[in-house]
């Protein structure tokens, strides 16, 4: 193989469900903080001087062909550029577990770096059951990524670790973009997850049609009716062929920010059709240490990792809503330490709290660990400590 191995990635087809139902107000305010860190694209990365002509086509009608959109067979590059805001991430990186996800010897690939951007990832679809993303990491490192049915394999260059998981008998139904690992890693699954959370507190409306690799596509833009840190989501969608109704880039645009604070969406240009077979066959490269898991099995907490929360609440609802939860290792002086380099000290109710902010994701850090984090002002969260949510 002249690509280094590979991840679990969930399904990329979306529900056949239609979800108009005469309304055109939509939003997925949780889906979107769980996904923030994952990514998402913007129509600044199509570069066209001019948009294509299409024909018209109403929102309710493109909404319904992205919920009817089969995953494609194709292969390109994906580009993921965050411009959050953020300083002092190298420190916080290092102190937040400089391993690779499922590993406990450092040395692996951060997520948390993810944060600082840009990244390409070369991407290779077969359908539903078939897929394959290498991250580039590095000039010679990647993090590679591969599903084949019920099976896939995670392989981190730097660490000569591949994860292998194995699902059912059956793999995860194709309907959920969600499905199997959870994993949301392309635009195709990102707009599926927002749109799959509706309600009444966002617009929805048609914003200029744009070229994305190459291909023409509609877009869609979402727009909060509630206070929140979002100023919009725009979703380009493929216009045509085996393209038609299916996500090509996602972009989450903040308020008072001059450039959209995360893109991720193709780039270059798209091929179609099937990649050859090989992309979906890993063999593990010699030397290399391989751990097997159940995917019912698999630890809730990877090693090296322990900082995370075993569980999270929610408080609020729509674009209001805050996600709150509890880390030891985020108490006491110690865990408030670690924040030193990417946040402020603030007083809640008489406490030295720690607030993280950036243009889209605001995090109240309390000494005894508890957290506090959504699309919402500062004040928000504090309103939220106070009560003790």
């Amino acid at each position: 193989m002249h690509h280094i191995c590979r991840r679990y990635l969930g399904c990329m087809r979306l529900s056949g469900r239609r979800w108009v139902s005469g309304q055109v107000r939509y939003v997925a305010p949780a889906v979107v903080l769980v996904a923030v860190g994952v990514g998402a694209g913007v129509p600044a990365m199509s570069g066209a001087s001019s948009p294509p002509s299409l024909p018209t086509l109403s929102v309710q009608q493109l909404v319904a062909d992205v919920a009817q959109a089969r995953a494609p067979e194709l292969s390109g590059t994906l580009t993921w550029a965050p411009d959050l805001g953020l300083s002092g991430l190298s420190t916080l990186e290092k102190e937040l577990g400089g391993t690779s996800i499922g590993s406990s010897s450092g040395g692996g690939f951060n997520p948390l770096t993810l944060l600082t951007g840009p990244y390409e990832v070369k991407v290779w679809l077969g359908g539903p059951k078939e897929e394959h993303l290498a991250l580039i990491t590095g000039p010679d490192s990647e993090v590679d990524l591969v599903r084949n049915a019920n099976q896939a394999w995670l392989w981190d260059s730097t660490t000569q670790r591949v994860e292998h998981f194995i699902g059912p008998a059956t793999s995860p139904s194709a309907s959920s973009p969600s499905s199997g690992s959870g994993a949301v890693v392309t635009p195709q699954q990102v707009a599926a997850n927002i749109l799959q959370n509706l309600s009444a507190t966002t617009s929805v409306t048609e914003g200029e049609p744009l070229y994305v690799a190459g291909q023409p596509a509609y877009q869609l833009v979402l727009t909060p009716k509630e206070a929140t840190t979002v100023s919009d989501i725009s979703i380009a969608v493929g216009s045509s062929g085996p393209l038609l109704g299916v996500p090509l880039q996602v972009a989450v645009n903040a308020k008072g920010a001059n450039a959209p604070a995360l893109e991720f969406g193709f780039t270059g240009s798209l091929n179609l059709g099937a990649p050859a077979s090989s992309e979906f066959t890993f063999v593990a490269p010699p030397g290399s240490t391989v751990v097997t898991h159940d995917i019912g099995s698999v630890p809730s907490q990877p090693q090296g990792l322990g900082w995370l929360p075993t569980s999270l609440g929610k408080s609020g609802t729509g674009w209001a809503t805050v996600l709150h939860g509890k880390s030891s290792q985020l108490a006491g002086t110690t865990g408030q330490a670690l924040f030193g380099a990417v946040a402020t000290q603030v007083d809640v109710g008489g406490q030295q709290a720690r607030l993280f902010t950036s243009y889209l994701l605001n995090v109240l850090v309390m000494p005894d660990g508890q957290f506090y984090a959504g699309f919402v002002a500062p004040s928000v969260l504090e309103a939220t400590a106070s009560k003790g949510a």
